[in-house]
C-alpha cells in the first residue's frame, strides 16, 4: 500500500475529499492521508518533521515563494500534452517564481464591478460598460447615493470594504505598484505618483463624493446585496448572489479606467504543490492534477478546457471573471511577507485617511519600511 500526505491550511476539506475519494478507486493500492494545519507556521514545521507531508496546500501564496520547500512543476506541466495552452495564463504568470512552478493556483478569486439593474434603472441611467473611466464611475456612484433629510444613506454608489488589498487593483489601474517586481522593496513604487494619485482618488470618493460608506458611518443601505448600487465584487460575492438565485437583478463589469491607462488587476489565489521531501512525487502530481485540474469544483478553474465544459465561459456571470484572469498581476501579497505582515498597520494608515483626512503622500511614503 502506497501512502500519499496531503496537508491542508483549508478547513473546509469537502473538496479534497472527493479527489481522494475518486483518486483511491481509481488506483488500487494508493490511500491519500488528508491532515490540517492552521497556517504557515504548522505547515513549514511539518515540512521540517521526519514524516513531511507529501503535498501542501495553501490559502495564501508566499509559502511557495520560499526555497527548495517545492518541487519545481514545470516539467510535469511540459509533458503532459496540450496543458500549458490550456492553462490560464495569468496565474500561471504569477505561479511561476524564478522560472520555477512551486505550485498550482487553487481558490482563485478577481474583484470586478457587481452592479444592481434595479437601480441603475430606477435612476434612469445606462448599466457601465467596459471602456468606462474614473470619472463616469464617480458621476454614476453620486446619483445612485441616495440620503434622507438627516444625510443618512439609504442607498450607496458603491460598496468596498477597506482594506490595503482591495485597493491595490486601482493602483494597478493607475500604473502604480507597491512593491518591487521581485518584491524586496517598497521605496519607489507604494511612494510613487501614479500610486499616492490611485490613493487620493479613493480617499476623494470616501471623503468628498461620499458614494462608499465611511468606517462607522450610520446607513440605512443594509447589506451589499440590498442598498449598494455597485460592489467591488470578488469571485464569492458573486458566487454568493447566484447561488442564493439573486444574480439576475445584477450584471458585471470591469473596473474602471484609471487615469493611469493601465489594463489589470490584482488576484487572490492559493496553492497546492509537491513537497522537495516526497518519496512519491510522480504519485502526488498525478493526485495534484486530478484535485486541481480534472475535479469539478465551485472555484475559478484554471484551465480553458475545464471552464468550457462547466459552461463558465457562456454564463452571464462567469464568462467575464474568467476573461478577467488574463489580466491580473502579482499583488504585494504574494510578492513579500514582510509586506503581508505589516497589513494590519497599513490598514490602520488607511483607516486614518478616510476618517481623519491623513496626507496621502505621507502616509503612503511611510511604508516604504513595511518592505
Amino acid at each position: 500500500m502506497t501512502q500519499l500526505r496531503f496537508m491542508t491550511e483549508f478547513q473546509n476539506v469537502n473538496r479534497i475529499a472527493a479527489a481522494k475519494e475518486s483518486f483511491e478507486r481509481a488506483n488500487p493500492g494508493v490511500t491519500i492521508v488528508i491532515e490540517q494545519s492552521t497556517d504557515h507556521y504548522e505547515s513549514l514545521r511539518a515540512f521540517q518533521s521526519e514524516e513531511a507531508p507529501d503535498l501542501i496546500e495553501s490559502g495564501g501564496w508566499s509559502l511557495y515563494n520560499r526555497e527548495r520547500l517545492f518541487v519545481d512543476l514545470n516539467p510535469y506541466v511540459a509533458e503532459t500534452p496540450g496543458l500549458e495552452a490550456d492553462l490560464y495564463a495569468g496565474p500561471m504568470r504569477i505561479a511561476r517564481h524564478k522560472g520555477n512552478l512551486p505550485g498550482l493556483p487553487v481558490d482563485m478569486s478577481v474583484p470586478l464591478v457587481v452592479y444592481k439593474k434595479e437601480m441603475f434603472d430606477r435612476a434612469g441611467l445606462a448599466y457601465p460598460t467596459e471602456d468606462w473611466t474614473w470619472e463616469a464611475f464617480i458621476r454614476l456612484a453620486k446619483s445612485l447615493t441616495l440620503r434622507n433629510e438627516d444625510g443618512v444613506a439609504r442607498q450607496f454608489g458603491f460598496g468596498i470594504g477597506l482594506d490595503v488589498e482591495w485597493y491595490e487593483p486601482f493602483v494597478f489601474r493607475n500604473g502604480g505598484r507597491y512593491l518591487s517586481p521581485d518584491g524586496t522593496t517598497a521605496r519607489g513604487f507604494v511612494d510613487s505618483s501614479a500610486t499616492i494619485e490611485a490613493y487620493r482618488l479613493i480617499v476623494e470618493a470616501h471623503r468628498v463624493h461620499r458614494v462608499i460608506r465611511l468606517p462607522d458611518e450610520p446607513s440605512a443601505a443594509g447589506h451589499l446585496h440590498e442598498g449598494f448600487a455597485m460592489v467591488c465584487g470578488f469571485m464569492w460575492f458573486a458566487d454568493w448572489l447566484i447561488e442564493h438565485k439573486l444574480d439576475d437583478q445584477f450584471g458585471v463589469v470591469g473596473l474602471p479606467h484609471m487615469p493611469g491607462g493601465e489594463r489589470s488587476n490584482m488576484i487572490y489565489m492559493g496553492g497546492a504543490g509537491i513537497t522537495t521531501k516526497s518519496q512519491h512525487p510522480r504519485l502526488a502530481w498525478e493526485f495534484l492534477r486530478h484535485y486541481v485540474l480534472e475535479l469539478p469544483s465551485w472555484q475559478l478553474p484554471l484551465t480553458r478546457s475545464q471552464a468550457k465544459a462547466r459552461g463558465l465561459t457562456e454564463h452571464r456571470i462567469w464568462s467575464r471573471y474568467m476573461q478577467e484572469l488574463d489580466d491580473v498581476t502579482a499583488s504585494g501579497y504574494y510578492l513579500s511577507e514582510k509586506w503581508n505582515s505589516s497589513r494590519q498597520l497599513i490598514n490602520d494608515d488607511i483607516l486614518k485617511l478616510i476618517k481623519e483626512g491623513a496626507d496621502v503622500a505621507h502616509t503612503l511614503r511611510s511604508w516604504t519600511r513595511f518592505a
